[in-house]
């Protein structure tokens, strides 16, 4: 027998040591590394201030305004400043629990803090369901260190970033543990998520964790998850109170200009296959690289799973329960958009029109990072099972090659969230500007001293009149205190849809594509015409002129317009009825505004 060496001896020591390290990690309270990224992430924007840059569309432009002109007017049921005056509910925000930040703050500091919130909630959620699902710190520090970095929309509250949160409140409430806490987790939630994007899907799967309960007897764990159940209902039925009101009971003093919406068809396989491997609109996962790790790790488990001890059997039948319900999610959004559905929708009238059912796609980032710990946690269990070794080549398999595999898998899915993040941006943003990366930041899309500007120029009190935008987001405008004819908003009336119609009928009737646009959906009520169609990001050197637009600038003025914010210069203004008023620039905005007066 050959006789070990010194070297040899020393390597071994060196392999137990660091086996027994990760070990020791694996068993700690690693909740803090929350708080230390989340104070990574903030450093850039600390740095660049209101020149951060966030996702325009959808966001800054519309869903912002939901927060920041409902909190002008707490408690009261219509928004004077757009679209002529708007009822509460077509502004509904989607976290009402974060409407006190704008109404107390500046709007980029409350947009911050709740982005600062969403961050936070979202690794702490994860860790904390990945740890009571599979007992490992390392795990759970992955699997919420990647999920909290999603470019999730802030405007979305924990909209996306919350489900774990509300999964760990769940959990303990059928474990009758720290019930209290898991009661105020329920409500929590409740109060920062949106009920039309992942709500109805929480309380529905809550519903089948109940049955389940109630079908194998399971009384007791029934009825603490059915409080749970009640308690997130009742806060969405008081924060929608107006929604359910005009929707389920008919007491709207409108007809929302949903009722002309019509649904699109999608071929059903492509459309399965698209959302099975990149998730859906505004609930980015990029999971893609981490669906083979983990099939691959079933199908090896499943092979083995009369060997695998009682633990790593409940983690597979979890993971495996898991894979079903996000490939179901996926064939439910390709029924949702398969043709007979969609004729049948479009047939309907009200609620069953426009409700968007397919939105569980939003549990997809959520449910693909829980996947993969399940996954990795049944290996790690089994050879946890398997016994503790002081032998490195024991000591290796049991630790260090379960973390290799776990590395080789998540390191290159890791880059990819973070070149994807938030933080990549800002910090890219920081070290070369807009020039080199073509961001928009908080400051140049709001443009505050332009905008300042335009109401020096005109010189009336902003509630006396009204403005329209050519080329350009009303939303600059709507955050300065501007009222607007035109706006973004996914439920006004249809009455007004059509007398907006009427003010670009001519010019839909030479622009298919927006007329399509308009028609069929119609939330965005822009001034689209034949020259930029539905263009409303024309930048300040974009040398764009408008000439022979044909508007109906009688009924523009019947809409209470006075005055026309530009983003290119109308060569025949005076043939349109208009007066030019100067052009305007600042140095830092985005926009560059030609003002004519009607």
């Amino acid at each position: 027998m050959q006789e070990k060496t010194p070297l040899h001896n020393c390597g071994e020591k060196w392999i137990n040591r660091f086996c027994r390290l990760l070990c020791w990690i694996d068993s700690r309270k690693l909740w803090w590394v929350g708080i230390v990224l989340l104070a990574a992430v903030m450093v850039p924007h600390v740095r660049l201030g209101e020149g951060s840059v966030f996702v325009v569309h959808d966001q800054l432009d519309e869903s912002l305004m939901n927060y920041v002109l409902t909190a002008r007017h707490p408690g009261e049921a219509v928004i004077p400043e757009m679209l002529g005056g708007i009822s509460a509910s077509g502004l509904q925000p989607a976290a009402v629990l974060f409407l006190p930040l704008y109404r107390f703050l500046p709007a980029f500091h409350a947009f911050m803090a709740s982005y600062a919130i969403m961050i936070l909630c979202g690794f702490l959620g994860m860790y904390l369901a990945v740890k009571k699902l599979t007992d490992s710190s390392i795990l759970a520090v992955i699997s919420g260190g990647c999920f909290c970095m999603l470019p999730a929309y802030p405007i979305y509250g924990l909209t996306q970033m919350g489900l774990p949160l509300l999964l760990y409140g769940y959990l303990c409430l059928r474990e009758g543990r720290k019930v209290k806490t898991a009661l105020f987790l329920t409500v929590f939630f409740g109060l920062t998520s949106h009920l039309v994007c992942t709500g109805y899907g929480a309380l529905g799967f809550w519903a089948l964790g109940i049955l389940w309960d109630f079908l194998h007897r399971n009384k007791e764990k029934a009825r603490r998850c059915m409080a749970g159940f009640g308690a997130l209902l009742a806060v969405y039925i008081v924060t929608n109170y107006r929604l359910f009101l005009e929707l389920l009971l008919g007491q709207g003093n409108y007809v929302s200009h949903r009722e002309e919406l019509v649904n699109g068809e999608l071929p059903f396989w492509e459309t399965v296959r698209d959302v099975f491997l990149n998730s859906g609109q505004h609930a980015p996962s990029y999971h893609r690289e981490l669906i083979l790790p983990i099939v691959l790790g079933l199908l090896l488990f499943g092979c083995l799973y009369p060997r695998l001890c009682a633990e790593a059997r409940k983690d597979y039948q979890r993971a495996l329960a898991g894979v079903a319900v996000l490939a179901g999610i996926a064939v439910f959004y390709g029924i949702c958009k398969w043709k007979p559905v969609v004729d049948w929708k479009n047939s309907m009238s009200g609620f069953l029109r426009y409700f968007q059912a397919e939105r569980f796609y939003w549990f997809y980032p959520a449910g693909w990072y829980l996947e993969l710990a399940l996954t990795f946690s049944v290996w790690r269990r089994q050879l946890q099972a398997g016994g503790k070794s002081r032998r490195p080549a024991a000591a290796l398999g049991r630790v260090l090659l379960p973390c290799l595999v776990l590395a080789a898998v998540m390191l290159p899915h890791g880059d990819i969230v973070l070149h994807n993040s938030y933080f990549y941006m800002n910090v890219n943003q920081y070290n070369n500007g807009s020039d080199i990366t073509g961001y928009i930041s908080w400051e140049s899309f709001y443009s505050e001293e332009l905008m300042a500007q335009l109401d020096e120029a005109i010189g009336r009190e902003p509630g006396s009149y009204r403005v329209a935008h050519l080329g350009i987001s009303p939303a600059p405008a709507l955050m300065h205190g501007f009222y607007t004819v035109d706006g973004y908003s996914n439920n006004y009336p249809l009455e007004y849809k059509h007398a907006f119609r009427q003010v670009i009928e001519a010019e839909l009737d030479k622009d298919g594509e927006s007329e399509v646009y308009f028609d069929k959906w119609g939330s965005r009520c822009y001034l689209f015409n034949s020259q930029t169609g539905g263009y409303w990001m024309m930048k300040k050197d974009s040398s764009v002129q408008y000439e022979g637009l044909e508007f109906d600038m009688e009924a523009l003025k019947g809409l209470g317009c006075e005055y026309l914010f530009s983003g290119g210069e109308i060569l025949d203004a005076e043939r349109m009825g208009l007066t030019p008023m100067g052009y305007f620039e600042t140095e830092d905005s985005y926009w560059g505004i030609w003002l004519y007066s009607l």
